[in-house]
């Protein structure tokens, strides 16, 4: 299976500058409290170091999530296997593209359902439409006319860029309204794909501007689905407290049908189990004997150039 290697939207014709700061807002970014370097990184780098293959921790870390969903989870596979060594690099700084922040395009189905429906997308700019170059704006100015002869046109021609490109999914094209993201956290087995979406002080963000009923988790969820081919594929949430873990649950329940409107009941059913449950920083840290250090307060300042650690 070829991969193409949180949420993090990168194309640049969906989201420009503006947007990118109110997606900042809405996650409540804190800057050297970021969850990624000061909890995601730390914690699975002392993990794999230890155990590089995730025997027995990926396992126990299953068991741990399943807990706050019972009843709804998927049960963990049988043998679900350990990391693969091409996927799971031994050296920290190799991990990064691969192990931290693997970049996964947008499910196609749902970018299908946008160009389909342009009257359930949020327009923030009528001028440039979010959009840098002349051909982007032309042809989302087409979609978003109310003309039906122009809609039907900019939707033609915009199925018909997606089916030429589906495994780029389209990087930075006029009709990707919804982006590529970074996966805080991309463990692979020969069974399974394993995403982990780290928070600390921040909370789950809508995915798209454009679509913004859509949740981060269900996206990932989905997104999971399609990178994993024909493995089993599950979603785990890493949280500060329990009660933040709670909350993320109940928003995702409320929000699971207007993530999905591409898709079914069953289909939603389905995806729903794919969400395994959350864990707690601290709880991860005990369970597994990793050092306190691994929660760091903030960000580690870079060393001086010129200077040497005693």
């Amino acid at each position: 299976m070829e991969h193409e290697g949180s949420l993090r939207v990168v194309n640049e014709e969906t989201i420009n500058h503006t947007e990118r700061r109110e997606i900042d807002k809405l996650e409540d970014n804190v800057g050297d409290r970021d969850s990624s370097l000061t909890r995601v990184q730390p914690i699975f780098d002392e993990l794999l170091d230890q155990w590089s293959d995730g025997d027995p921790w990926l396992s126990e870390l299953w068991d741990m999530a399943a807990l706050t969903r019972p009843g709804v989870a998927l049960s963990k596979p049988t043998g679900l296997g350990k990391l693969l060594a091409s996927e799971t690099p031994p050296a920290r700084a190799a991990r990064l593209g691969t192990v931290y922040e693997r970049t996964v395009p947008p499910p196609a189905a749902f970018l299908r359902w946008l160009l389909g429906n342009p009257q359930r997308l949020e327009v923030r700019d009528s001028i440039n439409f979010g959009a840098k170059s002349v051909g982007a704006r032309h042809w989302r100015r087409k979609l978003f006319s109310g003309d039906e002869r122009l809609v039907s046109e900019a939707q033609a021609e915009g199925l018909n860029q997606l089916g030429k490109r589906l495994a780029q999914r389209g990087r930075n094209k006029w009709w990707a309204f919804e982006g590529f993201s970074h996966i805080d956290c991309c463990l692979i087995t020969r069974q399974c794909v394993l995403f982990v979406e780290g928070k600390r002080t921040e909370s789950v963000s809508p995915s798209t501007l454009w679509f913004k009923q859509r949740s981060q988790l269900w996206r990932n969820v989905e997104a999971a689905k399609e990178f994993a081919s024909d493995k089993q594929f599950a979603v785990i949430l890493a949280v500060e407290r329990e009660a933040d873990g709670t909350t993320a649950l109940a928003k995702a329940a409320s929000s699971l049908e207007g993530s999905y409107p591409h898709l079914d009941s069953g289909q939603r059913a389905e995806l729903c189990r794919h969400l395994i449950g959350f864990v707690t920083w601290p709880e991860v840290v005990t369970r597994f004997g990793l050092r306190p250090e691994c929660l760091l307060d903030r960000v580690p300042k870079p060393f001086p150039a010129g200077n040497v650690r005693s």
